[in-house]
């Protein structure tokens, strides 16, 4: 008995600490959009994992309107950033603008 409980917690736990519901899809505030498409690799805070080869984000150099263009299209030279195509111009500049408003300044 005590077995099935635990199980059914842990499962719970996990269930409930691995869910992040999908936005809206005309959802435009950056950063609830930032934290479901970005945030996974990229991490909340934008620092990345130096360890597994993902760049903090928040230290960009890239201007607005190209992170902008590099989460509607990705970039070819960076086989492993995904593009989000089905993002609107207006969601992925809202991205991009928490990313260099936002973020940059927690450095």
């Amino acid at each position: 008995m005590n077995h099935s409980r635990l199980l059914a917690l842990s499962l719970a736990v996990l269930l409930v600490a691995g869910c992040e519901s999908k936005p809206e899809p005309n959802a435009t505030d950056g950063e609830t959009l930032f934290n479901y498409y970005c945030a996974g690799c990229h991490k909340e805070s934008g620092k990345g994992s130096f360890l597994e080869g993902i760049p903090a984000n928040r230290a960009t150099t890239m201007s607005e309107s190209e992170v902008t263009r590099l989460i509607m299209h990705g970039k070819s030279n960076m086989q492993d950033m995904p593009s989000f195509s089905h993002l609107s111009e207006q969601q992925a500049r809202n991205i991009a603008q928490h990313l260099l408003r936002r973020l940059a300044k927690q450095q």
